[in-house]
């Protein structure tokens, strides 16, 4: 608690003296003039970097190059990581082995050092309780920073148009053993995928969501407006092939039309819907080009399927066969030709 306080005192000046420049995100952190952002999920160092270069706009693993940063990110990383794991945070200090020099993730010289006395492996984390750096292994999972230069974000370009969207994929068509929940995690990532895409053209909010097999009941019809870290961090959904469905393909329309976001929004909405069901498997039902709380709809057909009833394939579906990234560009390319005002 001693080195909190001190930490505390230490850091009021870091924050303070650079009000003149801003972030691009007013939930980041601007200290010494760079902009932060504590993520709280707890990830792979590869996956924190992953995670943070997929973001807008730029993100590294943080750069921390000197005390007072330091010790500004321990305050407010011990208010905002709880101490499951020992208080510890990734920043982007790495090195490929033993013996090689470290590097900063955005490239930065590396000069000033904070290491304590836990060495040896080849991943830097920070302490939230006194600020020091210790390493970890490969697959060692820590809460996380990222960070980029304010100066280095263009502040002309063109303002992005906001949209919530709900991206919902297939966990159904295939039953339940492990090459089937192998397919399915394939659609899941590429719904990941899509959403990334999408919010490098938009401002993105929404959810991500599945129909079909899932470890537990779901809330199928009030969506968080999650922004695109939070939603990022949406789990695959199923545990194992004692699964239960959840939400049955045939009630899908149903829970569309119910469905709502939370909180309410005034910008546009729309959803993806991602399926390789058959359509004997839909039962009759069909999913809308419109519904209330999602207004532009775009089918995606993965896993050799050919139609979704109720959407058209020349008009609102589109075919991903590959997963791949050009596919996901395709979908994103769709769905704001179709948006009223993207």
């Amino acid at each position: 608690m001693k080195n909190l306080i001190l930490l505390t005192f230490s850091s009021f000046f870091a924050i303070s003296h650079c009000q003149a420049q801003k972030c691009s995100d007013d939930s980041d952190n601007l200290i010494n003039g760079r902009c932060y952002k504590l993520v709280t999920q707890q990830l792979t160092y590869s996956d924190a970097r992953g995670f943070c270069h997929q973001a807008d706009p730029g993100y590294t693993l943080a750069t921390v190059l000197d005390k007072s940063t330091a010790n500004v990110l321990s305050v407010l990383a011990h208010s905002v990581f709880n101490s499951s794991n020992g208080g510890q945070f990734w920043i982007g200090l790495s090195r490929n082995s033993t013996g090689s020099p470290w590097t900063w993730d955005d490239k930065s010289s590396f000069g000033w050092s904070n290491f304590g006395t836990q060495l040896g492996q080849n991943y830097v984390a920070q302490s939230s309780t006194n600020s020091k750096w210790g390493t970890f292994g490969s697959t060692d999972k820590n809460y996380f920073v990222c960070s980029y230069d304010p100066a280095s974000v263009p502040t002309t370009a063109k303002p992005l148009s906001s949209v919530t969207c709900l991206i919902m994929y297939d966990t159904q068509s295939l039953g339940i053993d492990q090459n089937a929940i192998n397919s399915y995690k394939a659609y899941f990532n590429f719904a990941h995928l899509v959403a990334s895409k999408l919010n490098d053209k938009t401002m993105l909010t929404g959810y991500i969501d599945n129909y079909g097999y899932s470890a537990g009941l779901n809330d199928h019809q009030n969506y968080p407006t999650d922004d695109f870290f939070d939603l990022r961090g949406i789990p695959f959904p199923i545990d194992g092939t004692d699964d239960d469905i959840d939400l049955d393909l045939k009630d899908v329309d149903g829970s569309l039309a119910a469905a709502s976001w939370t909180p309410p929004v005034t910008d546009q909405t729309c959803m993806i819907f991602i399926s390789a069901a058959p359509e004997a498997e839909y039962g009759g039902t069909t999913i809308k080009s419109t519904y209330s709380s999602f207004g532009t709809v775009v089918g995606v057909l993965v896993g050799g399927a050919t139609s979704i009833p109720g959407l058209s394939i020349d008009t609102n579906v589109i075919a991903a066969p590959a997963l791949s990234d050009s596919d996901a560009d395709a979908v994103v390319s769709k769905l704001l030709e179709l948006l009223p005002t993207a």
